[in-house]
């Protein structure tokens, strides 16, 4: 942040008042998307451990063994980070807190 302060005026003339929006992106997904990572897993949100940890067991298990078999069909990262939302309990608040930033990656058998 710029620790710079917004003022509001009430005035009639909107176009008058200057209202500088500039933010600079920042954060550790971003960090690992320059460095050259295609994609980066991260929560939106602090959740609890055990919720969190069986979502990542199964978005694992999901990803790495997709490549393996020929019957099954290759899912990308997004659509595995999807899918493992199921294994968490509280589904709605812990399970959406994942997201992926970046692009679809596929693993390679």
């Amino acid at each position: 942040s710029s620790g710079k302060l917004l003022s509001v005026n009430a005035s009639k003339s909107v176009d008058s008042v200057h209202l500088p929006m500039h933010y600079e992106p920042e954060g550790i997904a971003l960090s690992y998307l320059c460095a050259g990572a295609p994609c980066v897993v991260g929560n939106l949100w602090d959740v609890t451990d055990r919720d969190i940890d069986r979502y990542c067991v199964t978005l694992l298990e999901h990803f790495l063994r997709s490549g393996q078999n020929n019957d099954d069909p290759n899912p990308s990262l997004p659509e595995c980070v999807a899918a493992a939302r199921d294994a968490c309990k509280m589904r709605y608040i812990v399970g959406c807190a994942p997201v992926c930033y970046g692009v679809p990656v596929r693993c390679a058998s």
